[in-house]
């Protein structure tokens, strides 16, 4: 979890919108989806967990739960016998500030038999989603706002 200067409101209108993750959380490659709806598949592509590996992992998921402001969670069955739940939060602090989170459970004989790369790609995806809300927090703190306009492009 990081804590960061960006109002709740505000960080979910941005993260609210899959399609500019890429923009700022190195761990997406690519994300056609262009809203959080429960119900509906999420689809997209990671960056490799090293620069020097040659892959671009796609993935499908579907959207479960979505509390605005609060939290977006999907379920990964990449393969069978592999389940993953992966859940990022939000929560309101004082001071316009807010926290930001990922957390990622996954189970399953396929899970077992190739864990030691998931646990590196669980890894890989925090610590750029959570470096990626410290961008957010420094743009936000530059322009006054997170919207297409002030994100970084690809």
């Amino acid at each position: 979890m990081v804590e960061i200067g960006v109002p709740v409101g505000e960080l979910w209108s941005c993260f609210s919108r899959p399609d500019w993750w890429p923009r700022w959380n190195r761990s997406f490659f690519w994300v056609r989806n262009r809203s959080l709806d429960v119900g509906r598949r999420l689809l997209w592509a990671f960056e490799p967990i090293k620069p020097h590996y040659l892959y671009k992992l796609p993935a499908a998921a579907k959207i479960v739960e979505v509390e605005p402001e609060r939290r977006a969670t999907w379920e990964v069955t990449a393969f069978p016998g592999m389940y993953a739940r992966h859940t990022y939060s939000l929560e309101q602090r004082s001071d316009g500030r807010s926290a930001f989170s990922s957390w990622e459970q996954a189970m399953g004989g396929g899970f077992r038999a190739t864990r030691r790369f998931w646990f590196a790609h669980f890894r890989f995806v925090r610590d750029r989603s959570l470096e990626g809300a410290q961008l957010l927090e420094e743009i936000y703190r530059r322009e006054g706002r997170l919207d297409d306009s002030t994100l970084p492009r690809r």
